[in-house]
């Protein structure tokens, strides 16, 4: 996949469905190229914006394309067309997503690092990946640095999960990426030391993560899945019948590695709503 395919995929994990945003700051980039290989431009050299991996540079081009932007027609922008993507600001803002995505990328590729060793198991995994710093100061600041972290482990969280449960819902076996949730079995804001654990995570289709989520469902000591009395009260309900009903009581679909907890499923089962 090349860095121009992974910033389209990160626009689109990254913002609201049908925002057009991913497609506008691609396309940006895409127009910045040229436009920077002006005989008048300072940044000749970054042309080629998709083969930029320095995170400063980036950072050094942005300044310099905002400047460029404010002086309107008699910067490097001058007489080049369409006009609303440096007039709006589309170049400046998909420089900033561009340095955004290296930094997200960077720190990505360190936890994917820490979770392919050979047998590591699930303490230690949680354990290494604690100890991955992002730490940009100066180049973002520091609310923009927590808030990518936070991005970026909730993007690890769920392909690690969906990695591990073979891309399948383990009740359903649902197979659809776009319908598929990790699920924390305890909540991300209620244990923050094991956000990452893969013991704390299922792989549910939407519906389920829902009633999970809602403590409408859970599993017992043997994997299988169970219903919260307020769940069952719908039991005439033909959509309960045909969704839920068929799989009540039986076992899920456990992961290739990490298996479930059993302290994190207690803690949720004792959690049902009555």
């Amino acid at each position: 996949m090349t860095p121009r395919d992974r910033f389209t995929e990160f626009m689109e994990e990254t913002n609201t469905a049908g925002s057009g945003k991913a497609s506008s700051y691609v396309r940006a980039l895409d127009l910045l190229g040229p436009i920077l290989a002006k005989p008048t431009s300072l940044f000749k050299d970054c042309c080629n914006i998709w083969g930029i991996t320095t995170i400063t540079r980036i950072g050094e081009l942005y300044e310099y394309v905002l400047e460029q932007q404010n002086l309107g027609e008699s910067g490097i922008f001058g007489g080049e067309k369409p006009i609303s993507y440096w007039r709006d600001r589309y170049c400046s803002a998909a420089l900033n997503s561009f340095r955004e995505f290296l930094i997200t990328t960077r720190h990505e590729t360190k936890l994917w690092d820490v979770f392919k060793q050979p047998g590591i198991s699930a303490d230690d995994l949680v354990k290494q990946l604690s100890k991955q710093k992002l730490d940009y100061t100066g180049v973002i600041g520091k609310e923009a640095i927590r808030e990518v972290k936070t991005r970026v482990n909730q993007h690890f969280f769920r392909k690690m999960i969906l990695q591990v449960y073979d891309g399948r819902c383990c009740i359903t076996g649902l197979d659809i990426p776009q319908v598929l949730r990790a699920s924390h079995i305890v909540g991300w804001a209620e244990d923050k030391d094991n956000r990452l654990n893969p013991t704390n995570g299922l792989c549910l289709s939407a519906t389920f993560d829902a009633a999970f989520d809602a403590h409408l469902i859970s599993l017992d000591e043997q994997f299988h899945l169970i219903f919260s009395p307020q769940l069952k009260d719908h039991h005439t309900n033909k959509a309960f019948q045909q969704q839920f009903q068929p799989f009540e009581n039986h076992a899920v679909t456990l992961p290739l590695t990490f298996t479930p907890s059993q302290s994190f499923l207690q803690y949720h089962r004792e959690r049902l709503i009555a």
